[in-house]
């Protein structure tokens, strides 16, 4: 996406093309101009170059899909992952090289064949970085997480699992680099300094008190500084927490909100 410059309005929670057309056309009306003029002003209110740009933004896209069970995928973390059952098998086929692939938790585990409400529905869009076949039809692939979506329709009925979704971003970025070169910050940025260094401090008692590492934590230590938001990834796979937590970490859309609640399962194991 592009953004423009200045004050740009913000898309609704579900945008729908439908909708976007009504108001390119009211807004065409009210000031008596060509529809496509009218289309090419509104895409550009909303940060996008063009209104092509914008309906592609928001029209649903179908991608193969593979359900997970006891494991929410979070962006930015690799995970591997062994596939058994056919249509998961058949959806890693469907997936060509640089694709995006859907990873997908289980509400339960013990569902052999899910159906759309045995999921939940958010996720994470990923690309498989390995792919090994065995002898026996299973498959081991590796998978690198890149963005949040949300599942607009699920499609179990074909003969891999697939989903329209549409990408889910975080409402607000945080960092800590000018934090700590004397600029001025908000309360809300105290609030997220002050949360960061909290999570790191009980960070630090956890992994103490449990005499444990998190793997990879210090080599992404710059990647953190650059966006603090996904420190509680970072951590959350490492947990020993239910999957309906980490669920619920991978659907906060708030930065602030996700350190919240890491900082308070960092507390709880403390």
């Amino acid at each position: 996406m592009t953004t423009s410059q200045g004050q740009r309005k913000r898309l609704p929670e579900h945008p729908s093309e439908e909708n976007l057309r009504k108001q390119a056309k009211r807004l065409a009306r009210d000031e008596g101009l060509q529809l496509a003029a009218a289309q090419r002003r509104l895409a550009i209110e909303y940060g996008y170059k063009n209104w092509t740009e914008l309906m592609r933004a928001v029209s649903p896209r179908s991608v193969p899909l593979i359900p997970l069970r006891e494991l929410v995928a979070f962006p930015l973390e690799v995970y591997p992952i062994y596939i058994g059952r056919p249509k998961s098998v058949g959806a890693i086929d469907a997936v060509a090289a640089g694709s995006p692939i859907l990873l997908v938790a289980q509400r339960d585990a013990t569902v052999a064949a899910p159906s759309p409400a045995d999921m939940y529905q958010i996720g994470t869009l990923g690309v498989i970085v390995e792919r090994q076949r065995q002898s026996d039809g299973t498959a081991r692939i590796v998978v690198e997480g890149r963005k949040r979506a949300r599942v607009t329709r699920f499609v179990f009925d074909q003969k891999f699992y697939q989903a329209e979704v549409e990408e889910v971003a975080d409402t607000e970025r945080i960092g800590i680099q000018a934090f700590d070169v004397g600029l001025s910050r908000s309360d809300r940025g105290d609030r997220a300094h002050a949360l960061i260094r909290s999570t790191q401090s009980a960070l630090n008692d956890y992994v103490n008190r449990k005499r444990t590492t998190i793997p990879q934590l210090s080599t992404r230590i710059r990647e953190i500084e650059e966006d603090p938001s996904i420190l509680p990834y970072v951590i959350a796979r490492h947990l020993k927490i239910e999957v309906a937590e980490q669920q619920a970490l991978l659907e906060c859309v708030s930065p602030i909100e996700r350190l919240e609640k890491m900082l308070g399962y960092l507390e709880a194991a403390n």
